[in-house]
Order: C-alpha cells, then structure tokens, then sequence
C-alpha cells in the first residue's frame, strides 16, 4: 500500500481543508511523486488522476461544476 492511502482516507480530517471542502465535492490528494487524485469527498473513491497539480485541480472544478 502506497505511504499516502491513509491521507487519503482522511481528508475531511486536514484542518487547512475543511472551510474548503465543506463547498467543494472533489479535492486533489498527493499520491506520489508528482501524481495526484482527484477524489470525491464524501464517498473517498478517486474519480481520475493527473501528473500536474495544476490539472488536477482544473479537472477537480469541472467535475464540481458538472455536479453544481
């Protein structure tokens, strides 16, 4: 198991994160070495994955937009 799964079963439990997320389904977890997933919030599955950060974030904002 990858030394980041548990970050990422946990996200409503990052402080930083959690006046963002509380609006936004997806969020964007590091998930090695510049690659990241794009997980849903409330259910914890990954949706996609991308190997910029900067697309990992644009693809996590439509996908909130689709579902807006």
């Amino acid at each position: 198991m990858h030394e980041n799964t548990e970050i990422s079963r946990e996200v409503s439990s990052i402080s930083c994160m959690q006046q963002i997320t509380s609006r936004l389904r997806f969020v964007v977890i590091p998930a090695g070495v510049r690659f990241f997933h794009i997980t849903d919030r409330h259910t914890g599955r990954v949706k996609g994955f991308r190997c910029s950060h900067r697309e990992a974030c644009d693809l996590a904002r439509r996908l909130d937009d689709c579902l807006a």
